[in-house]
């Protein structure tokens, strides 16, 4: 048997990356007085500090991924659970390959008993090839809907945090940057991503203490 039966597994993406769609994470201005039509930060106005910078922000995404260590301890158990499919995938085919050769060298020498007894272990071959490609096709989609799990929650827990981060309203948008999205130039003083990964590290590590 090819080793492309495991070649779904190995394919999988080993590293946890936030969806596709956190492009633009919007957060809303809070605190603004109903009716106060001048104060500058009623919702949809744009505000610009002493600085010239506007009070829209940014957030490099793929950063965020590789140092939140959150992030880095989730892909760490996705790989471990790939390598554990994997091992057991690999485990299975070899016992396969082994008795397909012996299989292959009684019927070179002619060595079975009977024909009943060739079809017999012929039928055992067959059938363990089919409960081979269904394992393939199980841990596949293991590992499939934990990397899904796991996306979905690195997801709500960036996204809440940066609702929690935003809570005194000093930013009227707040976009996700990332290799190929729409974001081409911003100024530097936009960029709040090492601000807010400390803070993440910080209640990470908080929240491990006496673990």
């Amino acid at each position: 048997m090819e080793n492309s039966k495991f070649t779904k597994i190995s394919l999988i993406a080993s590293s946890i990356a936030l969806a596709t769609s956190i492009v633009v994470l919007i957060i809303s201005i809070t605190g603004t007085k109903a009716g106060n039509n001048d104060d500058p930060k009623q919702a949809g106005a744009i505000t610009v500090d002493s600085t010239g910078i506007a009070n829209i922000a940014y957030i490099n995404l793929d950063t965020l991924l590789l140092e939140y260590r959150y992030s880095i301890k989730l892909n760490e158990d996705f790989l471990t659970e790939q390598a554990k499919a994997k091992g057991t995938l690999e485990s299975r085919m070899k016992s396969f390959e082994k008795k397909y050769n012996e299989f292959s060298e009684k019927m070179r020498l002619g060595s079975f008993i009977s024909q009943a007894s060739m079809e017999t272990q012929q039928n055992e071959l067959m059938q363990e090839q089919t409960n081979i490609q269904k394992l393939e096709e199980d841990l596949t989609n293991q590992l499939l809907e934990k990397q899904s799990a796991m996306n979905a929650e690195l997801y709500d827990t960036v996204m809440n945090f940066v609702k929690e981060f935003n809570k005194d309203g000093r930013y009227m948008l707040i976009l996700g940057n990332a290799a190929g999205s729409s974001i081409l130039y911003a100024e530097p003083g936009m960029d709040i991503t090492r601000e807010v990964l400390d803070e993440l590290n910080k209640r990470y590590a908080k929240s491990q203490e006496g673990k």
